[in-house]
């Protein structure tokens, strides 16, 4: 019964923008979601993608991006019920780059007085999620992206002992870092023009990016 309940507490809302791409990118419609019950009041919103390069595309982002979107309404559900009371947030998203080389967005959490930013990058022949060192024909990559974020990460605040690199996105022209903020309570963007990187990128990048 009460996973019965619980399913009945998630419904589709009639929330369904169309955003009609050109021919090189990617036709996605915006839905949205919700999860209504004792513990939390969160609305969750995520790309569909209608038109992609293959049938198998479609399935693979549909599915992801979907998925990504309902597990922070889940967490937040999650923490509200351990902590024993009621919370109300939303996750909504952004499309930043949808062209024939990548399909990037990031998705935007805030409940609890947090806002959280999660980016991401994917190859729109296939649906593949990309990471960092995919976009550089260095593998020093770190070491540049470190040193350009340097000032920045010190006037915020922000650990110079980062361990790994991975959460971004891509614009048309730039490459956006996202750094945990000093208190944890956001996220934070750092943005380097892609220009600037021509030296280290990867072949596909620099080529789109000219």
């Amino acid at each position: 019964m009460k996973k019965i309940a619980f399913a009945a507490a998630i419904f589709l809302c009639l929330w369904q923008i169309p955003f009609a791409a050109a021919n090189d990118r990617m036709d996605y419609l915006a839905i949205e979601n919700r999860i209504q019950d004792q513990w939390v009041e969160y609305a969750y919103r995520y790309p569909q993608i209608t038109r992609g390069e293959s049938r198998i595309t479609e399935q693979r982002l549909n599915s992801f991006l979907r998925e990504y979107s309902q597990s922070t309404a889940l967490n937040a559900r999650l923490q509200a019920k351990k902590e024993d009371r009621h919370i109300e947030g939303e996750t909504s998203f952004t499309v930043t780059r949808n062209d024939r080389t990548f399909f990037s967005l990031v998705f935007s959490s805030r409940f609890d007085g947090q806002e959280r930013k999660k980016g991401f990058v994917f190859l729109p022949q296939d649906g593949v999620q990309l990471r960092l060192e995919d976009l550089f024909a260095t593998p020093d990559f770190s070491s540049i992206l470190l040193e350009a974020s340097c000032d920045w990460r010190e006037e915020k605040g922000i650990s110079n002992a980062l361990s790994t690199l991975q959460d971004f996105y891509l614009t048309d022209d730039t490459l956006v870092l996202l750094f945990p903020s000093a208190d944890k309570k956001e996220t934070l963007s750092f943005e380097i023009p892609l220009e600037s990187l021509s030296d280290a990128l990867s072949q596909p990048l620099l080529n789109s990016a000219s």
